[in-house]
C-alpha cells in the first residue's frame, strides 16, 4: 500500500512540474499570469473531458494521438502557436484561422472542427485517419479539406442514433454545428 501511494505521489508530482513548465512557457510567449492560469485552467477541463485520450504538450495544445486540440488564450478568437513545436505535426497551423476578411480553408489533407461559429475558439485538427472525440459542448462548425472526396463520418453521444456520413470533401459548415450531441468524428472512411 505504501509503495502504491508513493507511486501515486510521484505521478502527481511530475504532473504539478509539467504544469509550471507550461506556465513558464506561456508566460515567457507574452502571457499575463492571469492569462496563463485562464489558460491552463481550459487545458484541464479538456484533459478531464478527454478522460486520458489526451496529453499536453504545450501551453494550448493537446494531442489525441493523431489529432491536435489547438486552445484559445482566454479572450482571444483563435488559437496560436505559443511556443515553438517540438515536431511539425504539432504546429498550430494545420487549421488556418481567418484574420480578416474570407476565411482561408485549413491546409490541404486537414479536417478541423471548430469550437464556436464563423470557424472561430479552438480546434480539433485532424489529419491522420482515426475516430477523435469531440470534447465541445457549443454551437460551432466544420471544415473538411483532406483528399477530395474523403467522407468523414460522425458518431453521437451513447450511439442514439445511426452515425452520420458527412459530406466528402472539400466542404464545410461554418454556423449551426451544435457539438452537444456529438462523440467522435472519424475524419476518413
Amino acid at each position: 500500500m505504501g509503495l502504491l501511494l508513493v507511486a501515486a505521489g510521484q505521478g502527481l508530482a511530475t504532473e504539478s512540474s509539467a504544469r509550471t513548465g507550461f506556465s513558464a512557457q506561456a508566460r515567457a510567449a507574452g502571457l499575463s499570469t492571469q492569462q496563463a492560469t485562464a489558460l491552463q485552467a481550459k487545458v484541464d477541463d479538456y484533459l478531464v473531458t478527454l478522460a486520458g485520450r489526451g496529453t499536453q504538450i504545450s501551453p494550448n495544445q493537446i494531442d489525441m494521438n493523431g489529432a491536435m486540440l489547438n486552445v484559445t488564450v482566454p479572450g482571444e478568437t483563435h488559437p496560436r502557436q505559443l511556443v515553438q513545436a517540438a515536431k511539425v505535426k504539432y504546429q498550430a497551423d494545420g487549421c488556418h484561422w481567418p484574420t480578416g476578411g474570407a476565411p482561408s480553408p485549413p491546409g490541404y489533407g486537414w479536417f478541423c472542427a471548430y469550437e464556436r461559429e464563423s470557424l472561430q475558439g479552438d480546434t480539433v485538427s485532424m489529419y491522420h485517419c482515426d475516430n477523435y472525440e469531440i470534447p465541445f459542448r457549443t454551437i460551432g462548425g466544420w471544415w473538411n479539406n483532406q483528399t477530395t472526396g474523403t467522407k468523414p463520418v460522425l458518431y453521437w453521444e451513447n450511439f442514439q442514433a445511426p452515425p452520420w456520413g458527412m459530406p466528402a470533401a472539400p466542404s464545410r459548415v461554418t454556423q449551426g454545428v451544435k457539438w452537444d450531441p456529438v462523440h467522435s468524428i472519424k475524419n476518413c472512411v
